[in-house]
């Protein structure tokens, strides 16, 4: 008993192969090795230091006021973004 594949007369054999789509695109292999690098960075510092700020004092590790200090950018960036397309819009 024989079962033989019926293929679409268009396609190319070795299409896929071909193509280069086979595999992980670059991009998803850029963003692994990025959030790998920040993991192992954030793993790293451990160091507990005096933070100071403004009116209080806490004492904790480093990567902790790192992971602060980026949220705060981003969210300072997601603010001034809203604030700079608002303007934009007003002024067309």
């Amino acid at each position: 008993m024989s079962v033989e594949r019926v293929s679409d007369p268009n396609e190319s054999p070795r299409q896929s192969a071909g193509s280069g789509r086979s595999g992980p695109s670059p991009a998803l292999i850029g963003v692994v090795v990025a959030i790998v690098l920040i993991v192992v960075f954030f793993l790293q510092n451990g160091e507990h230091e005096q933070i100071d700020f403004l009116f209080f004092e806490k004492n904790t590790t480093i990567r902790w006021s790192l992971l602060v200090a980026v949220l705060l950018g981003v969210a300072l960036d997601r603010v001034f973004t809203m604030w700079w397309r608002r303007r934009r819009k007003r002024d067309v």
